[in-house]
């Protein structure tokens, strides 16, 4: 009993062994680590129905997205809708809207005959497959085109996640490639170009551009018979893209091609018979290309490329501006403005930078087939903020990679596990809240659209809307009547042409000028400056011709001594020539999208040849104006003393004006100032707006029209206005009829 006594007490005073995971972190770690190991061994045999489950999650995200804005087009419907119809934000999206509508009408002929007027351009051939895509689209599900155009951009942007996961798959597995697809739907400026109602090429032109890279890549990589499906899928997409960046076919090659030439030179070896098979097959389809497009489309494709370049350089290579310098997606963009429109702070786009080099330091080769991205990329920091939408897969990439890069380490630092999510989510937070606090809207506005609808009930069929290229495609869809300038012909000498009616001071010279050029054109204006010797004194000469009238021409005619011509023998001749008879009803519009870029087309107005340059007015346009006494004000900030002429703007600051005008039932009372200053402030008083500006513009057609509506019966007469938002009218120029009897 003694000996049990003892050895109970003996059992009682030994202690438990302590559970060592509980002090030990190591052994919570390799728990945690066998947990996630055993986790992944589960998951293995589902990994690819889960890549496909995760991809579209977040090509739907992608869609949702881009859709978010129309619940606030909704409550803002006299912005973005006409008719219930969507307006686009984009120019673009109403020249291949029109192309849709002219095959959908069977009047989709050679030429095109509401643009550039009077020699228009021919239309492509064949249709570009976003035009075609749209106009099936239409015709099958009975969907209005405005519909049709506004929607498919938003479910076409997002499937860019595809050949961006594949490629981050491809260099860093599935987390690389998840989190490239996922961040490049997100970053703001892919979100803006893919947008609802941003019916235009760029949805798809980088889809097509990271699809050539993946399948060429896989070419270069796959070691059997396999690689030839890769290839001739590389083709297709290179036709595809052809076709749907149709004006561009040299740019749309020297993008696609160099995937391929990296593939050939530096992974293509195989068997010799096998090898002549290829070249041989790729020479027939080369021929065939060739004798599709003509023996000469390299020559072609090279000058293209040239003049591409000469476009966003914005140099100026002949006696005309470039148009490039006036166009936002063409200004050089600032490091911030890149950063701003991708990544939104620096430390998410030196994260996502660094995956890139690091990507290029370990797969150096491999990271070759992103040469085209690349190059491109560098031409957004060098040339212009277009090209930033060929850099959103680059950085998506570097993001991936880096992304993975970290997780790859995870074993060691049981903390990645948690560190890694939690720097997706920092990378992610700020683009969710980008873009869903910004709302991108329509270009035009359902006010100006009304006015193209009514030009397109109340003019005549063959009427000619002359209006600034900007809205040279929204004529042609809405009110389906001529133009003679927009967003693919607006070259410098076209766009001063343009330009010159809105800033001459004449009205005759505005309206003559007007009716010379729909009836001559841009060849018949070369043809006066071949006569007179040179395009400067041409230039001049035109238009001191065009504002003296028929009667007062003559002597300024006969003293040129002009160079003649089988067509102009005399000075009867060129009488008729610039004051032609029969002339095609003329209307123009002036809308306050011009007093917005007034800066730009005022200068093209004046734009004098021997100094290369042109005049740059100040104009800003106030609305909802008041006057109590000697102050006229708004509610938007706008002071002024009418007594003394001092004026204060929240947005401008203060100014001491040289004079006040005020427009009072078609009656102008005009008071000046004791001062040097060159800013007057002219204002509707039926109306209520009216503008700051200069004495340059003061004195323009635009201006007169726009703001006093004071105008020349002979010339202008009103067809419609609806101020402060537009007006059009009616133009009637000079005619000279000749005296000479016909046989």
């Amino acid at each position: 009993m003694r000996n049990k006594k003892k050895h109970r007490l003996k059992n009682s005073s030994i202690k438990k062994a302590p559970n060592l995971s509980e002090y030990n972190p190591s052994i919570k770690t390799s728990a945690f680590i066998n947990f996630a190991n055993q986790l992944h061994t589960k998951l293995s045999p589902w990994k690819k129905y889960l890549e496909i489950i995760f991809l579209v999650l977040i090509i739907v995200s992608g869609i949702m997205f881009r859709l978010e804005d129309l619940n606030t087009w909704e409550q803002n419907r006299q912005l973005a809708f006409f008719n219930n119809e969507p307006i686009h934000t984009t120019f673009d999206a109403w020249y291949y809207l029109s192309l849709s509508k002219d095959i959908l009408e069977n009047s989709y002929h050679k030429i095109d005959e509401k643009r550039g007027i009077p020699n228009s351009p021919e239309r492509p051939s064949p249709p570009p497959l976003i035009s075609v895509v749209a106009a099936l689209i239409a015709k099958y599900t009975k969907t209005s085109l405005s519909w049709v155009g506004a929607l498919l951009p938003a479910i076409l942007g997002p499937l860019l996640a595809i050949p961006i996961f594949y490629i981050g798959r491809f260099f860093g597995g599935s987390i690389a490639g998840l989190t490239a697809a996922l961040v490049s739907l997100l970053y703001p400026y892919y979100i803006y170009r893919s947008n609802i109602g941003r019916f235009d090429t760029d949805c798809m032109n980088v889809v097509f551009a990271t699809s050539a890279v993946y399948l060429f890549l896989r070419f270069a990589v796959c070691q059997n018979i396999k690689r030839y499906i890769y290839f001739l899928f590389g083709l297709i997409v290179f036709f595809l893209f052809l076709w749907w960046w149709d004006q561009t076919p040299a740019v749309v090659g020297a993008i696609t091609f160099p995937p391929l030439v990296i593939a050939l030179l530096f992974y293509y070896r195989v068997p010799k018979k096998e090898l002549i098979t290829f070249y041989s097959v790729l020479a027939i389809v080369t021929i065939l290309f060739l004798a599709f497009y003509g023996t000469d489309i390299p020559i072609k494709a090279f000058k293209s490329i040239v003049s591409q370049f000469r476009y966003i350089s914005k140099q100026t290579f002949n006696e005309f501006p470039n148009i490039g310098i006036t166009i936002s997606e063409q200004t050089k963009p600032s490091l911030d403005m890149i950063v701003s429109y991708t990544s939104l702070n620096i430390p998410s786009f030196i994260f996502s930078i660094s995956g890139i080099i690091l990507l290029f330091i370990k797969k150096t080769k491999e990271s070759l087939f992103l040469i085209s991205l690349i190059i491109l990329s560098v031409l957004a920091f060098t040339y212009a903020n277009r090209f930033i939408i060929f850099f959103i897969p680059v950085l998506a990439i570097g993001t991936g990679y880096s992304i993975m890069t970290l997780w790859s380490f995870r074993k060691k630092f049981i903390a990645l596990y948690l560190i890694c999510p939690i720097i997706l989510t920092l990378l992610l937070l700020p683009l969710y809240n980008s873009n869903t606090s910004y709302t991108q809207w329509p270009k035009e506005n359902g006010i100006t659209v009304e006015a193209m609808d009514y030009v397109k009930n109340n003019t005549p069929d063959n009427s000619i809307l002359w209006a600034w290229w900007d809205h040279g495609y929204a004529i042609t869809y809405w009110a389906r009547r001529a133009t003679i300038n927009d967003g693919s012909i607006h070259g410098g000498e076209r766009t001063v042409y343009n330009a010159i009616p809105y800033s001459t001071d004449s009205y005759r010279l505005s309206a003559n000028f007007m009716h010379f050029y729909v009836t001559h054109g841009i060849d018949g204006i070369r043809k006066f400056y071949n006569a007179v010797g040179n395009s400067s004194k041409g230039l001049k000469n035109l238009k001191e011709i065009l504002n003296a009238g028929p009667a007062n021409s003559k002597e300024i005619i006969a003293k040129l001594n002009l160079t003649e011509s089988s067509e102009l023998e005399s000075t009867e001749d060129w009488l008729e020539f610039f004051f032609p008879e029969n002339k095609r009803p003329v209307y123009i519009l002036i809308d306050s999208l011009m007093t917005k870029i007034a800066y730009w087309w005022f200068w093209f107005g004046t734009w004098d040849i021997d100094k290369q340059e042109g005049i740059h007015p100040s104009f800003n346009l106030y609305y909802n104006i008041n006057r109590s006494n000697n102050t006229i004000s708004n509610n938007s900030g706008l002071k002024i003393n009418a007594k003394n002429g001092n004026l204060y703007s929240s947005d401008l600051g203060k100014y001491q004006l040289s004079y006040i005008s005020q427009m009072t039932n078609r009656k102008l009372i005009k008071k000046e100032f004791d001062t040097n200053s060159s800013l007057g402030f002219e204002y509707n008083e039926s109306y209520r707006f009216g503008a700051l500006c200069d004495n340059n513009i003061s004195k323009s057609v635009f201006n007169k029209l726009f703001i006093r509506h004071s105008y020349q019966e002979k010339y202008f007469k009103p067809i419609r206005v609806r101020a402060p938002y537009y007006q059009i009218w009616e133009i009637k120029g000079d005619t000279y009829r000749s005296s000479k009897i016909s046989n």
